[in-house]
């Protein structure tokens, strides 16, 4: 194995491990709209696995954290792992469409790099989860969830609804308005924490090629 496989392996191995602790631990932020949607750490090593190693490493670290969620009790099984995975994947896709309007093709992103991700991962996430969320409510279950929801929404907003249509309407627009918002929440920890990656590893060359040059000179 090259160093440079044995690295990649390594760390998809750590961040795997990371987000499956994270979402372990539970550590959240609800969405005040509608509290059973949660701003959730997790998402963040599978981003730094996307900026780091590529989409590939962050698609791997995405899957392993849907299969260990699928054996513990986070989510419900299937259904909540499987919305959660949806929603990283197509955040992906859209920082990997992100990446071709790049004038750089170096792992190293700037402001305006950044933003492009942002852009793109919001349009992505937003558009595959709001329909993942109309199929789910109001063709395949909806007797499960839509009372849950209009109780909910009814209780902590006020809202009355004339039809099952114009609730899922409404719930589709907050399931957006929490999409997007959490795409910035994932990228930009993630980013800060690929800028300090990339600063250590120039310090490291800088001072391997200061011995190399060093040991040269005798």
């Amino acid at each position: 194995m090259d160093d440079r496989l044995s690295l990649w392996v390594s760390g998809v191995v750590l961040l795997s491990a990371s987000t499956i602790l994270l979402a372990l631990l539970r550590l959240k932020i609800p969405f005040p709209l509608l509290p059973f949607l949660t701003f959730r750490f997790d998402e963040i090593p599978c981003v730094i696995a996307f900026l780091i190693f590529g989409f590939k490493a962050g698609l791997t670290v995405a899957l392993i954290e849907f299969l260990a969620l699928n054996l513990g009790k986070p989510y419900h099984v299937l259904i909540g792992p499987l919305m959660k995975f949806l929603a990283i994947i197509s955040m992906l896709m859209g920082f990997a469409a992100a990446e071709k309007l790049r004038k750089s093709k170096s792992r190293e992103f700037k402001r305006f790099d950044v933003a492009i991700l942002l852009s793109m991962g919001i349009v992505f996430r937003v558009s595959v989860m709001a329909s993942a969320t109309f199929i789910l409510y109001y063709i395949l279950f909806p007797k499960l969830y839509l009372p849950f929801a209009k109780g909910l929404l009814s209780r902590a907003m006020g809202l009355s609804f004339s039809s099952d249509l114009e609730l899922v309407s409404i719930l589709l627009l907050l399931t957006s308005l929490f999409n997007a918002l959490h795409v910035p929440f994932s990228l930009i920890p993630a980013a800060i924490i690929h800028k300090i990656y990339v600063r250590s590893l120039r310090r490291s060359s800088i001072k391997s090629e200061a011995s190399a040059s060093k040991g040269a000179s005798f």
